[in-house]
C-alpha cells in the first residue's frame, strides 16, 4: 500500500506547511532527501517518509467538537480549537498577537486529500492471432481505427436490445432481414469478408460508425463477473485482438455500490469525458510528484446530468441490460426517481465516511473508492488527441481496431473516488491581557465558549472554530502505458534447391518453405501468412558482407496453381513452392542468397550465401554450387611471455656524469629505478650475436622494496 498526498501537503519545515497552526498542533507528510556523505548518496530504501509536526510557540492545544452541520446538501463537521502559548518564546501579547495572526489564517480554505493506494501492477498486453484472414486484414489498410469491427460491440450480450449498437456493431445495411445479428444469425467471417460492402451500404452515415465509437463506455460487467464469461461472439472469431489484463480492484461496496443500485455509473462516466468540475493538481506517489486530473465528485453528482442522460454524438455505450431503457428522455420519470434516490444515499455515504478535524491534522487516511478505468488510444504518437478512448469497470480490456502495420498507444488510467477534506478557520479569538480576549475585526469576547476552562490560567491564550467539508474528488491517475502493433511474424528462410539441364546455360532454383518452430512462435500461425513469395538476390563478386545482397535484388517469385472443377469455374490459389531460372555466364562466378516473404510482405532472413558457377564442357552445362563462406577479418594480438631470466647490462658510458650534472637529481625512489627528473621509462636495444640485427625494446621498471634493499 503506498500513501498518497496533495503535494503541498508535504512538507519539510514549519514555513512550507500551508496551515501552519496544523504543523504546529498535528502533523504533515515528510519525505527526506537522500542526503550524500563519504559512502554515496543513502539508498532509496532507507529514505525516511512519514508524518511529523513542527511545534515551536504553541505549548498546548485542546480540540473541542461541536455539532454538525446538517443543514446543508453534504452535512459538515464543526470543532474549536483552544490553543496556549510557551511563554519562553514572548516577550509580551503583541508578540503573541503577531505570531498567531501569521499560524492562522481565516482568509481561506485548506485542501486534504490523503489517501493509501494499493498500486496496480498492470501486466503488458498481449496481441493475440487466431488465424489469418486477408481480405479484412487488407480492409484495415484502407479504413480508419474506428470504422473496423470492434468486437466489444459485436459480443454485446444484450445488443438485441439496443438497436445503436447494433446497428453500429454489425454495420447493418438496408438490405438486412430485421433478425440479422452477426455472430448470432450469421458468422462474424460473413461480417468481415462483407466488410467493404456493408459500410458503403449503411443505414446511417458512415461517420457515425467512427465517431460514435470515439467513446466507448463499456459497463455492463457485472461486479462479481468472473473472468472467462461467455459472450455472444468468442474472441477466436477474430484473426487478431488485443488483450491487456487489469488488476481487479472494483469492490461491491460504498459508492460502488449506489452507482450501480441507481444506474449512475454511466453519468458519472460521462461527466468525466466532457471534463465537468476537473482541475489540474499535483499529488505525491511513491516519493514523485505526479500531474494529475481531478473531478469534483459533489458537482459532479449534484448537477443535471445526474437526473437526466442522454447518449452524445460521440459516445456509444454497453450498459447493464436494466439500464438499457434508461437512456434515453423517454423513461425521464425513473432516471429522475433514481437521481433522488442516490443523492440520499449519497449523501448519506459522504457523512458518514468523512473525516473530522481530529482526523486531517493526525493525517490519517481517507475514504478511497476504485471506480474503474479510462483506457486512452491514440495512432502512431501522442501528441495529438486520443482517437478512442474507453470507459470499463471490466477486468479485461479488449481492441480488434488496429489497421495493419500501424503503432498504437495505449494509456490505462484509474479513476479513483477519495472522500478528502476542505475545511476553513474562522471566529479566532486572541488574549490581549490576563482577562479579554478579542477577534480579528478588534472586538472584545462578551462571553467565553464551553471549554475555555482549559486555557483560561495561561498567559498567552487564543481559540478558533474550524469546519470541516467533505472534498470528495475523482482522480484520474496514470498507472501503464504501453505500445501495440498488428503486424505478421516474419518467416522461416526458405529451402532451395539447385539443378540445371544439361543442354542450357541456365541455373535453376525450386523454392520450398521451411516448417520449423522458431523464438517460440507457433509455426502454424506463422505459415497462414506466407503465401509462397520468394526474392532472388544476386552479386557478381563475393561480399564482404550479408547486408551488400539488400542492394543486390534480382527477381520475386509468387506462382499460383490453377485448379479446375466441373462445376464451378478455374480459380488460382497460392502455390508454396516456387521455381525460377536465370541465365548466366558460364565459367564464371556468382554468388546468390535468397529470402521468403509474407502475405504483407515481411521478410525472413536472408539464407545462407551460394557462389554459383556454370562450367561447360564439350557437349553439356554442369553447375557448381557450394555455401559461401563471407571471409571474416581477424585482428589478431600477439604475445610472448619470457620462461627464462633475462640479464641486462647497461651502457657504462650512460653512467658517466658530466661536469654540469648534479648527483642530486639522481635519486633511487620507492616506486621508480634509478631516473632522472623521476623518470621511468628504459629503452633496450638487443642485438643479435648471429645475425647483427638490432630491436629496441621500451620498458618500464618499479622498485619492489620487498625484493630489493
Amino acid at each position: 500500500m503506498s500513501t498518497v498526498v496533495d503535494s503541498q501537503n508535504v512538507v519539510n519545515s514549519l514555513e512550507e506547511a500551508p496551515d501552519r497552526l496544523r504543523a504546529e498542533i498535528g502533523s504533515y507528510h515528510f519525505h527526506q532527501q537522500p542526503q550524500q556523505d563519504a559512502f554515496g548518496p543513502t539508498p532509496i530504501s532507507s529514505v525516511l517518509s512519514g508524518f511529523r509536526g513542527y511545534r515551536v510557540g504553541i505549548k498546548a492545544s485542546y480540540i473541542q467538537d461541536l455539532e454538525n452541520n446538517n443543514q446543508v446538501l453534504i452535512p459538515t463537521k464543526k470543532s474549536r480549537i483552544f490553543i496556549s502559548g510557551d511563554e519562553q518564546m514572548f516577550r509580551d501579547q503583541d508578540q503573541w498577537n503577531d505570531y498567531i495572526g501569521n499560524t492562522i489564517s481565516t482568509a481561506g480554505s485548506f485542501l486534504d486529500h490523503q489517501f493509501t493506494l494499493a498500486m496496480p501492477e498492470v501486466d503488458a498486453g498481449v496481441l493475440v492471432k487466431n488465424f489469418h484472414h486477408p481480405t479484412y486484414e487488407d480492409f484495415t489498410k484502407s479504413f480508419s481505427s474506428n470504422q473496423l469491427l470492434n468486437w466489444n460491440l459485436i459480443s454485446y450480450p444484450f445488443k438485441d436490445k439496443d438497436v445503436i449498437v447494433s446497428r453500429i456493431g454489425d454495420l447493418k445495411t438496408s438490405f438486412d432481414d430485421p433478425s440479422y445479428m452477426a455472430g448470432v444469425t450469421n458468422p462474424v467471417n460473413d461480417l468481415m469478408e462483407q466488410f467493404e460492402n456493408r459500410i458503403l451500404n449503411y443505414t446511417g452515415s458512415v461517420q457515425e460508425v467512427s465517431t460514435k465509437q470515439r467513446h466507448v463506455f463499456d459497463l455492463h460487467r457485472n461486479l462479481n463477473a468472473q473472468r472467462g464469461a461467455s459472450y455472444l461472439v468468442e474472441k477466436a472469431s477474430f484473426p487478431f485482438i488485443f488483450k491487456k489484463d487489469l488488476p481487479n480492484l472494483l469492490r461491491s461496496e460504498g459508492l460502488n455500490f449506489l452507482l450501480s443500485e441507481y444506474g449512475k455509473r454511466k453519468n458519472l462516466f460521462q461527466s468525466i469525458k466532457n471534463e465537468i468540475a476537473f482541475s489540474n493538481r499535483q499529488f505525491r506517489v511513491q516519493g514523485e510528484d505526479e500531474q494529475t486530473r481531478v473531478y469534483d465528485l459533489i458537482s459532479l453528482m449534484t448537477s443535471t446530468g445526474l437526473a437526466r442522460f442522454s447518449e452524445k454524438s460521440d459516445e456509444i455505450y454497453l450498459l447493464p441490460e436494466e439500464e438499457i431503457t434508461n437512456r434515453e428522455d423517454s423513461d425521464r420519470f425513473v432516471n429522475s426517481v433514481n437521481a433522488v434516490r442516490f443523492l440520499s444515499s449519497f449523501r448519506n455515504l459522504a457523512s458518514s465516511k468523512s473525516r473530522s478535524y481530529r482526523d486531517v491534522i493526525n493525517s490519517n487516511s481517507s475514504e478511497s473508492f476504485f471506480l474503474g478505468y479510462k483506457i486512452e488510444k491514440y495512432l502512431d504518437n501522442d501528441a495529438t488527441q486520443p482517437i478512442q478512448t474507453y470507459y470499463t469497470n471490466d477486468i479485461v480490456f479488449h481492441d480488434t481496431q488496429m489497421k495493419y502495420g500501424r503503432k498504437y498507444i495505449y494509456k490505462t488510467k484509474a479513476l479513483v473516488a477519495v472522500l478528502g477534506s476542505s475545511y476553513r478557520y474562522s471566529k479566532l479569538f486572541i488574549s490581549q491581557n490576563e482577562t479579554q480576549m478579542m477577534d480579528e475585526g478588534g472586538n472584545l469576547a462578551e462571553q467565553f465558549p464551553q471549554g475555555y476552562a482549559d486555557v483560561v490560567s495561561e498567559k498567552f491564550r487564543a481559540y478558533v472554530d474550524v469546519e470541516v467539508t467533505p472534498s470528495f474528488q475523482v482522480i484520474e491517475y496514470q498507472i501503464d502505458e504501453e505500445e501495440a502493433m498488428f503486424v505478421d511474424d516474419s518467416p522461416n528462410a526458405p529451402q532451395v534447391y539447385f539443378f540445371n539441364q544439361p543442354q542450357k546455360p541456365y541455373v535453376e532454383f525450386f523454392f520450398s518453405p521451411m516448417y520449423e518452430d522458431r523464438d517460440g512462435v507457433d509455426d502454424s500461425i506463422r505459415m497462414e501468412y506466407f503465401n509462397g513469395n520468394y526474392e532472388i538476390y544476386r552479386m557478381d563478386r563475393p561480399p564482404s558482407f550479408m547486408s551488400e545482397f539488400e542492394d543486390a535484388f534480382l527477381v520475386s517469385i509468387d506462382d499460383q496453381t490453377t485448379l479446375a472443377q466441373s462445376l464451378l469455374p478455374d480459380y488460382s490459389r497460392e502455390n508454396m513452392n516456387g521455381y525460377y531460372a536465370d541465365r548466366i555466364t558460364p565459367n564464371q562466378k556468382y554468388y546468390y542468397a535468397f529470402k521468403a516473404t509474407t502475405y504483407h510482405g515481411t521478410k525472413s532472413d536472408f539464407t545462407v550465401p551460394f557462389v554459383v558457377e556454370m562450367v561447360r564442357d564439350s557437349d553439356e552445362y554442369k553447375v557448381m554450387v557450394s555455401e559461401y563462406n563471407i571471409p571474416v577479418e581477424k585482428d589478431y594480438v600477439f604475445e610472448r611471455s619470457f620462461k627464462r631470466i633475462m640479464k641486462i647490462t647497461p651502457n657504462i658510458e650512460r653512467l658517466l656524469f658530466s661536469e654540469e650534472e648534479s648527483l642530486a637529481n639522481w635519486r633511487l625512489d620507492e616506486g621508480s629505478m634509478l631516473t632522472k627528473n623521476q623518470t621511468t621509462k628504459f629503452k633496450i636495444r638487443v642485438t643479435s650475436k648471429h645475425t647483427g640485427k638490432k630491436m629496441d625494446i621500451n620498458l618500464n621498471f618499479f622498485l619492489d622494496d620487498k625484493t630489493n634493499s
